[in-house]
């Protein structure tokens, strides 16, 4: 039963060496088909050292090649699984170890450098010389170097696949390392009539082997899209469905990484902490938001889109998270806005802005607020004797006025050709009559140094509350005009 599990197992590896080699140009299957090549030559050797006695010795030095071809090739195919295949041609010296190995067994006993003897047990076995020592640390360091490119892989990007992969690694592993103890304890030998290794060898490599081709782990497609999605300039990141980061490309690692540098394996809700709204995102395909994130000393605004992720059974698995830099455009929208709100001459903001921050008031808890309006007096009669110059300076003069008399939080405003206001939230009936008593002392100051004096009409009221707002505005203007018509009495 046990060598008919092992032709089976041979069997299904040489049928997925078969099925890899026309893929053998693609990243990582050259090494895929040397290993299910070597596991199938390794167990098709025991199976000639255990049926066709008279050769036995042969078919016993000819499996070690095929032994440290499977270690060699399953670390290089690891450093392809992981993204990370090696830069130039020296990855080939893995491979002179095994090739080394026919040689030194089939001339074993001549030297007995490999195994100092070769004796019947239940099977073939030999007794280790000076050389076995180093091609079993050589083939265990492949090994453990594959389980712990697995193990840094899977803490990167979570990947289950990499988990199975280290698991699968660790058996064959486990069952040599306790084949090599029964080689050395006879009780153990005992309780262990039959060699683990093999078994595991072969049902790791099909079970690897059916694995990396029905999920097409090194095919050109996730490879094409591997190199897509690191290529991207845009900031990418895949979250599973219970918001943890599972991978991420590296625009994405430069912008929101922070001082860690690194996203997978982190919760969304840590990676953007303390920044406002990026934690309760649209989840719609057509549901857009837009967020600001601080860089350094510089905000930079991002359009984020949100996708929910589904399996084909539509059950939500993740989300997949696309930012895309819109920095430009908001600085244009804000100095096009800032235009759009600002007087040309005086630099004060327009009756737009006036109208925007009046509702804006109304809709605040910055009550009460307190209205200032004002009438330019004579610019009139300043354009019609000295020139629409004249009454430009004039009128720059008022606006600095304004600025220089009111609090810097308070808005001053041009609403019209020689109309000015200011709102001062937060300011009280008493806090306002005090400010209207200020203003023609500040008046008279400032027209001592000025080179063109002012003189205009004021109203002012304070309002209370926002449904007070309209009221509030007519009793200044009405005081406005009031003081006008007592300015050009006679």
């Amino acid at each position: 039963m046990y060598l008919l599990l092992l032709a089976v197992i041979g069997a299904a590896s040489a049928v997925l060496a078969v099925l890899a080699w026309p893929h053998r140009g693609h990243r990582g299957f050259s090494h895929f088909f040397a290993m299910e090549v070597a596991t199938g030559w390794w167990l098709f050797c025991y199976l000639g050292e255990q049926l066709d006695a008279p050769h036995a010795r042969l078919w016993f030095a000819a499996k070690f090649p095929a032994i440290g071809l499977i270690t060699a090739s399953w670390f290089l195919f690891t450093l392809n699984y992981i993204g990370r295949p090696p830069r130039s041609r020296a990855w080939r010296i893995v491979y002179v170890w095994p090739m080394l190995l026919g040689p030194l067994l089939f001339t074993n006993d001549a030297h007995h450098l490999f195994f100092r003897e070769i004796v019947m047990r239940q099977e073939l076995v030999g007794l280790n010389g000076p050389l076995f020592p180093f091609h079993l640390a050589l083939s265990y360091a492949y090994t453990l170097a594959a389980v712990a490119l697995l193990a840094w892989d899977w803490r990167r990007t979570r990947r289950v696949q990499s988990v199975l992969l280290a698991a699968g690694t660790l058996l064959p592993l486990g069952a040599n390392v306790l084949n090599e103890f029964a080689k050395a304890w006879p009780p153990i030998a005992a309780r262990l009539p039959l060699n683990p290794t093999l078994p595991a060898f072969g049902l790791t490599a099909t079970f690897l082997g059916w694995a990396v081709l029905r999920y097409r782990l090194l095919d050109p497609r996730p490879v094409a899209l591997d190199m897509l999605f690191e290529s991207m300039p845009d900031p990418v990141m895949v979250l599973n469905d219970a918001g943890l980061v599972v991978d991420a490309n590296q625009a994405a690692t430069d912008v929101l990484g922070g001082a860690e540098r690194r996203l997978a394996g982190r919760p969304w809700a840590d990676v953007v902490a303390g920044a406002e709204g990026w934690t309760d995102l649209p989840a719609g395909r057509d549901d857009r938001a837009e967020r600001a994130w601080r860089v350094g000393s510089a905000s930079r605004w991002f359009d984020i889109e949100r996708r929910p992720l589904r399996d084909d059974r539509g059950r939500l698995v993740g989300a997949l998270i696309v930012l895309r830099d819109i920095t430009p455009r908001k600085h244009l929208e804000d100095r096009l806005r800032r235009e759009s709100y600002s007087d040309r001459l005086t630099g004060l903001s327009n009756r737009s802005y006036f109208e925007d921050e009046c509702a804006r008031l109304r809709a605040s808890r910055e009550f009460p607020v307190a209205v200032f309006m004002f009438d330019l007096d004579g610019l009139k009669t300043v354009n019609d004797s000295l020139g629409h110059a004249s009454g430009d300076r004039l009128l720059e003069t008022m606006a600095q006025f304004l600025r220089q008399f009111f609090r810097g939080g308070d808005r001053v405003f041009r609403v019209g050709g020689d109309e000015f206001a200011t709102l001062l939230p937060s300011t009280t009936g008493e806090e306002a009559q005090a400010v209207a008593r200020r203003l023609p002392l500040g008046l008279a100051e400032f027209n001592r140094t000025s080179a063109m004096p002012l003189r205009f009409s004021t109203g002012w009221a304070s309002v209370a509350h926002p449904d007070d707002w309209v009221a509030g505005l007519k009793a200044a203007d009405a005081m406005l005009y009031r003081e006008k018509r007592a300015h050009s009495a006679p």
